[in-house]
This record gives C-alpha cells, structure tokens and sequence, in this order.
C-alpha cells in the first residue's frame, strides 16, 4: 500500500524532484519505484473511462489533415488525464528531425549511421530534443532502429544499415540526445519490421536463437539508454500480431524495458482487448479498436480492469521520471533551424558521405574549375521519403545552388540530347552526373487509386535508373573526367555503369544542407570520411529472398544470416564490403594487439596517414565467437581518429564482453564465449587481414 496520497499529477511530481533528479541514463534512473508507487496512487483515483482513453491517442484527424493539410504539423496527443492533471504525451515523428511545421532536416539514419560517429548522433538528439520543445512536444518517435535485412526496404533509408551493434549505437546515441532534455524517446518498431509494402498482412518469422542473437540486441541497447517508450511494429511475429503478441511483449520485460509502448499509427491495433492483454499500453494516433471496447470488455468481466490499471501505470510512471527534466527546458522557436543546428546538419553530411570510387580525379583543389552538372537530379531538392518521416526545412540547397557557391564557373545542362551534353561539355574539366533515388522510388508505402501517384514503398529493382546508366554511359564518351554523385536509402548495384565513372559519390539522402558539403567534398575542403553501413553484392540474388507479392497472409522466414554475416557464411564476393569508404589520403595498419582486462577487452591498432591530405579514419572491430552455428565475426567496437600526413597514432576500442552474448540454445540462455578472435581494419573485408588473439 502507498504511503503517498496525491490527488493531483503535480503534487506527484513535486515528490519526485524532492527526491531528486537524475539523468535519465538508464531504466533504473530518476526514481522508478517511487514513480510507480505514485502512479499507483493516482490510478486508484481515476474512472474506468478515464482509465480506458488513457490507453488511446487524440489525434484531431479533420484538424491535421483536411486543415493543416500535412501530417504531423501539431503534436498528436496521447494519453493524459485532464481531472488529475496528468500530462498527455505530445508526439513528434522522425527520425531526419522535427516532423513537425518546418524544422532542421538533417540527413536520414542511414547517412548518419555511414559516419560511425556516436558522438555526432548524441549532438543531433540534442538538437532534434531542442526543436521538439520549441514546437511543443516531449515525446520523439524517430529512433528507427529496425535492421536493413534487404536494401529492398522502402524505408531503409530511416535506419542505420544492416548491422545490430552498429544500429544499437546510433539509437542509444540518439536517446541519450533526447532524454538529456526530457524528451521521451521512442525506439520503432519493435521488432523484424523492414518488409514496406507488405507491412499490414506479413508475417516474419524466425526461431527464438535468431530473434535473440540477430533482432534484438538494438533494442536492448536503447533500453540500457533509458528509452522510455517504445513503438510496436505492424507486421505479425511468427503469426501473431506484434501489437496482440504476449511473445513480443515478454521479450521486452526480458531486455529490461521500463517505460510504455504504443502501437504504429492506425493500422496497429486490431484486437483492443487483446491488445491490452499483451501488454500494449497506447493505441495511437487515436481511439479506434479501444476506448468503449475496452469499458464494455471490462463490463462484460472479459477483461480484468487491473490490466488496464498495469498499462496506466505504466504510462504515468514514465511520465513523472521525465515531467521535471522536461519542465525546466527553456527553447524559443528561434532555435528551429538555427544555425548552429544547420551547421551540424552540414556536419553530419561531411562525415556520412561514402567515397566508392576515385581514379584521381577529386578532389579538384581548384575553385575555378568549370564543373558541368548533369542528371534528373542535378538541380532538385532530394532529401528523403515523401512519408512519416518527413521533415519540411525552410530552404533545401540543390546541388547546383550548392556547387555554384564553390566553384563559380559550374554550368547546369538539362538538355536530354548528347549533343546538349557535348556543347556544355567541350571546356569543361569534369563532368558531375547527379543520379539516383528520391521519395518515388522507395519510402513509406503509400497507396492511391490512381497508380501513377503511388509513392515509397520496396525498391523492385536495386539498380539506377535505366535512363540514369544511359546517361552515364553517354556522358563518358565525352573524354571529360566524370564524377556520378547518387542518392539511394541504401545499397545501389553499380557493376553495370561503375567503369565509366571516374569517382563515384554515395550521397544516400542528405539533408537540407547537404547539396553545400558535396561541394566541399568535391574541391577537397573535406575529406570523405563516410563508410558504408550496409554490404554492396554483385548480384540481387545474393541476397536473402525478399517478397513483393501483395498475397494476404503472406510468411517470410527470417534467417540467422543477413547483411555480411551471410556473406562470410556463403564466401560470395562483393561489390563493396560493409564498412567501405575511400578518402583522399591513405591509412596503413599495424601492430593491432587485444588485452583483457576483467569485463573488457581493450583493441589497439598503430594507424598512419601514408598519403598527403589530412584525413579522418575509420577502425572498425570485428569479434569471431569460433562457436559452430554462429557467425564468422560481428563488429563490436569503431572508433575515428583524425591525422595529418605522416602522423600516425595508436587508436584503441574498448568492448564490452557483455556485447560479445550469443544465445545458447541447450540453455536457453545468453552466455559470452570464452574463446574469440578480434579482426581489425578498416572495413569487413579489410579486417580479415588483421586477426589476433586476446591476451
């Protein structure tokens, strides 16, 4: 029994701060069991129907839509109880920023991821947090962590890539961003969530060592963060539901999560009563298969009432571990797209953007070099998916607009003709075919009558363009040095135009001012630094399978190897390995040693600048279990280090031993193997030429 009595949200929240505020790190911080003890005291004061729309959104759907004509333009409300004081959660989407009015729009996950910059990634949940406030909400739901499985996945672009501990990064990165200024922050969509167009009716299934080992370790990551909220997805698990699965659920009670869940917006509850028995606490964006459902179920004794109390405490308890933190922020609108926020936007860019290819052509060094831009793109304003997820910036820089900055003499041709091309071309000294995807080709499923307004949605093929190769191939027969500069969500088969190119730009979508870094990258002002998160294959077929078929009902199997695990697994060459990135110097490795020391192992590498830029590099970690059934190795630890020509230092990563956990399937448990191998270099297939064993 409670040795509090409050009769008012505020009177509770006042108890917390007595108690006082901590940083909201991780779940057992700022209070936990006195803030349950309190929700508890003001669920024995509330009604059954205040009780049941605490379970709901209050989405004003005529008002975000018919009137604002844009979704997402105010906060979307959720829970709350107006009598007792207690707050509803105010929603923002994401995750390239504030969905909300026009905010910063920073590049998508998957350029960011391509930084392998944690530090980065916190500083942009702070800014995104900051802007939340400004526009009026405290809760973030942009921390996409579902894994590229496929580069099929319309929204691959919001994720980081293809890698577990990679992508577990990034998100607690982004959480501890957020929650450092009370914004409650949302991890989506739990779990095996990366089939678009099929969202609503597949089910993925996959047995219990592949759900442990491969999709839920960046979930557990965010949760050690102290997310405090966490997004059910829409497919079904193994046949279920996720929103109606107590198997997905308990899976969340066995990372440890401690906050409330909601379910995707409209389509992810089907079953309201059901969905409380679970353990769903918030259908969102607003009431359709609860409210008056749950009040009759209760009623008819279908429903047990303390299941509705469990999903409110669950609600309220959260709410007063971040109402005080939340409550003492003060941010005017003028911090939305300030310039300190748009400069990180740059940033983000700078480090993310992928350098495949370079025959000495870049960087041009000269800024009155006379740059000729071709291709669909070249003058456009392409920064990510039409759908949840996207941010409307005042201004996004073309690349035109962004070259013409730096390089004066930079001629745009829009002609479709080569001899268009030929003309513009005859002086010029390179030629920059900007080429690519944007919101048409791959994004959030979107449907409509008429098919040609179809947008988002799985990329059927995971080539460019047949119009764009067309014109790369044109564009070589000039004689001018051509560089191709393209936009995609993730991986791009380039063997059938990559010959012809003499540098190749992986821009993936890059943010309101991303068109200016390419800029800068091309002159030599930065220096490429990003390495790809995803693995590039030869062939679509190396891949695992990926289903397009719009067939009711359908399953999917998901396997233990994805990504470059199965690569390692099936021995097929690759285009690009995970972790590719060129710069305009060169790093030499040595001497890589690994030491143990009690709950870690510490990985040193002597790294040299052996070319004559200034650049920043990359190490990434790589740990081999030699356990039978389980993969060649996983990237458990990268780190950057900058150096100057000749300069060379010794970069050390620290990995925990609790990242190394396998799920053991005679014990049903998670144990840390005792025998590993560490592989170091500079991306997964470089790695392997650097193996040494723990001392």
């Amino acid at each position: 029994m409670s040795t509090y009595h409050v009769a008012h949200f505020d009177e509770a929240l006042k108890i917390m701060r007595d108690a006082g505020v901590e940083p909201l790190d991780s779940p057992k911080s700022n209070h936990p069991a006195l803030a349950r003890e309190l929700a508890k005291d003001l669920i024995a004061k509330m009604t059954l129907r205040e009780k049941a729309f605490m379970l709901s959104g209050h989405w004003h759907m005529v008002n975000g839509l018919l009137h604002r004509r844009v979704y997402n333009y105010d906060p979307i409300a959720g829970g709350g109880c107006r009598r007792l004081g207690i707050p509803p959660l105010l929603f923002s989407d994401g995750p390239r920023g504030v969905v909300m009015k026009s905010a910063t729009c920073f590049p998508t996950s998957n350029l960011r991821a391509a930084a392998f910059d944690t530090a980065l990634e916190e500083s942009i949940g702070e800014a995104i947090a900051k802007e939340c406030i400004a526009l009026g909400a405290n809760y973030f739901a942009g921390v996409c962590i579902n894994l590229l499985r496929h580069p099929s996945w319309g929204r691959a672009q919001e994720a980081y890539g293809e890698d577990q501990f990679l992508t577990g990064k990034n998100g607690a990165a982004l959480t501890r961003g957020l929650q450092k200024y009370g914004v409650i922050s949302c991890p989506k969509h739990f779990y095996m969530n990366s089939i678009e167009n099929l969202r609503f009716s597949v089910s993925a299934d996959a047995d219990e060592e592949t759900l442990r080992d491969v999709y839920l370790y960046h979930f557990e990551e965010c949760f050690k963060a102290g997310a405090g909220s966490v997004m059910s997805a829409y497919n079904k698990v193994n046949g279920v539901y996720c929103g109606e699965s107590k198997a997905v659920f308990d899976h969340l009670k066995i990372l440890g999560f401690e906050g409330f869940s909601i379910s995707d917006f409209v389509w992810g509850v089907h079953d309201g009563p059901e969905s409380v028995r679970a353990g769903l606490d918030i259908e969102m964006p607003l009431t359709l298969r609860r409210g008056l459902s749950l009040i009759a179920a209760v009623k008819r004794g279908t429903l047990d009432v303390s299941l509705l109390d469990e999903r409110c405490e669950n609600i309220i308890a959260t709410m007063l571990r971040f109402q005080n933190v939340y409550r003492a922020q003060h941010f005017a609108k003028d911090v939305v797209c300030c310039k300190a926020h748009t400069a990180l936007a740059r940033t983000a860019m700078e480090k993310g953007a992928v350098l495949l290819k370079n025959n000495g052509v870049l960087p041009l060094q000269n800024p009155q070099s006379k740059i000729v831009l071709a291709g669909r793109f070249a003058n456009e304003k392409v920064i990510g998916d039409h759908g949840s997820s996207s941010v409307h910036p005042p201004y996004v820089t073309t690349p035109y607009e962004g070259f013409s900055k730096v390089f004066p003499h930079t001629v745009l041709v829009t002609g479709d003709k080569l001899i268009d091309y030929s003309q513009a071309t005859d002086d010029a000294d390179v030629i920059a075919a900007v080429v690519g995807n944007d919101y048409r080709d791959e994004g959030e499923f979107v449907t409509n009558t008429n098919p040609k307004l179809v947008t988002g949605g799985d990329r059927k093929s995971l080539r460019l363009h047949k119009e764009d190769a067309a014109l790369i191939h044109a564009l070589k027969k000039l004689g001018k040095p051509l560089v191709v500069i393209f936009y995609a969500g993730s991986a791009v088969i380039t063997n059938d135009w990559s010959a012809d190119a003499d540098a190749i730009l992986y821009a993936g979508y890059p943010g309101m001012e991303g068109a200016n870094a390419l800029a800068d990258i091309v002159l030599g002002k930065v220096n490429p630094s990003g390495k790809l998160p995803f693995t590039v294959a030869q062939n679509e077929a190396d891949y695992p399978p990926f289903p397009y078929s719009d067939e009711k009902g359908q399953h999917v199997t998901y396997e233990y190897y994805h990504g470059y695990a199965l690569f390692d697994q099936t021995k097929k060459a690759v285009e690009y390995p995970f972790g590719f990135g060129l710069s305009y110097t060169s790093f030499a490795y040595c001497d890589a040693k690994a030491a143990e020391k009690g709950d870690e192992i510490v990985v040193s590498c002597r790294i040299k600048n052996t070319g004559a830029f200034a650049g920043e590099e990359v190490m990434l970690v790589f740990v081999g279990s030699n356990l039978p059934g389980k993969p060649h190795k996983l990237l458990k630890g990268f780190a950057r280090v900058a150096l100057q020509p000749g300069e060379e230092q010794i970069c050390t990563v620290t990995i925990q031993k609790e990242d190394l956990r396998l799920y053991d399937k005679a014990s049903a448990t998670m144990t840390i193997p005792e025998d590993v191998t560490i592989y170091v270099g500079s991306n997964a297939a470089d790695a392997e030429n650097r193996s040494v064993k723990v001392n």
